[in-house]
């Protein structure tokens, strides 16, 4: 599977209305935020990702860990860069309140999000 090369160019121009409608829709802010669960589609898209929500490497680093060992695996990837996060936040002794935003591509550059808050 190859994507275009446009394809990061669209997330950097997309992806940010896209977070803060969904932020806006759960009455939090960017803030609140402690995990961000990016599908890596590849080491462009999250340079753009970074770039259009101005978050540095370390942010994603979930996300780029998960491209490094595995590439990108399609859809599934996700699923791996929210596995990382859960054992990390199981294994962390401060136990407080962290919110995961989640964002996965698709076909036809179709974007979807989730949050999820754990205490």
């Amino acid at each position: 599977m190859t994507l275009s090369g446009y394809i990061p160019d669209l997330v950097k121009e997309d992806f940010s209305a896209l977070v803060n409608k969904a932020l806006d829709n759960a009455s939090i802010t960017k803030n609140d935020i402690t995990h961000w669960c990016i599908h890596p589609g590849g080491k462009k898209i999250l340079e753009a990702i970074e770039k259009s929500m101005n978050l540095n490497e370390n942010e994603l680093h979930y996300s780029y860990e998960i491209l490094s060992e595995f590439g990108n695996m399609s859809s599934p990837t996700i699923l791996f860069v929210l596995q990382r996060i859960l054992q990390e936040m199981q294994n962390a002794s401060s136990k407080e309140n962290n919110n995961i935003f989640g964002a996965a591509f698709g076909p036809g550059l179709t974007m979807e999000t989730f949050i999820a808050s754990y205490d």
